[in-house]
């Protein structure tokens, strides 16, 4: 049976691997109320961090209450040492690691992209580049554009994005879309 000091190493160790296991599970991105604002949380304050820090406490304070000679107070500073340990290690991880990159994946704004309605601000050739104006959350913006069909296409005239590459819109007129549909 364990005693005081020992449940409650073995407490926060528990504690600790339930808060991980929370973490894993529900990951550690924080959504605002907003719910296009996808952020991370501070990497110095959220779940990994927290159990990482409660199970290098319990861990190593079980460990030195059960096997050792040494008292209670040293036994919790060192407890309390390694939790430190345990929070920075795992602070430095996820800013260097986990929340390095970007939150929005590219290719879901390209997939987001892909049937947006457009207008031709200036005339798409056969051969060449012509312009487009669409509205992309919430943002009015300008891009040369070429037609799929490569057909003319007229200022003035709807499209429907295909793609963006290279900074380039490949469109199809709004008219054969709709045919389709």
């Amino acid at each position: 049976m364990l005693d005081a000091e020992h449940a409650f190493y073995a407490g926060a160790f528990g504690t600790g691997l339930l808060i991980s296991v929370y973490a894993m599970l529900n990951g550690s991105v924080r959504l605002d109320r907003d719910p296009n604002a996808i952020k991370p949380p501070p990497a110095a304050f959220n779940a990994p961090v927290i159990g990482a820090s409660c199970v290098a406490f319990g861990a190593i304070g079980y460990l030195i209450t059960k096997y050792s000679q040494l008292d209670t107070i040293p036994a919790l500073i060192i407890a309390l040492i390694a939790a430190a340990g345990g929070w920075i290690g795992m602070t430095v991880l996820m800013a260097k690691w986990a929340f390095k990159g970007p939150i929005v994946d590219p290719h879901e704004e390209l997939e987001e992209l892909q049937g947006t309605l457009a207008t031709v601000t200036r005339p798409i050739t056969p051969t060449g580049f012509g312009e487009i104006r669409y509205t992309f959350r919430g943002e009015s913006l300008h891009v040369p554009a070429k037609s799929i069909s490569g057909d003319a296409i007229l200022t003035n005239t709807d499209v429907v994005i295909e793609k963006i590459e290279n900074g380039v819109a490949d469109v199809e007129l709004w008219s054969v879309v709709e045919q389709r549909l």
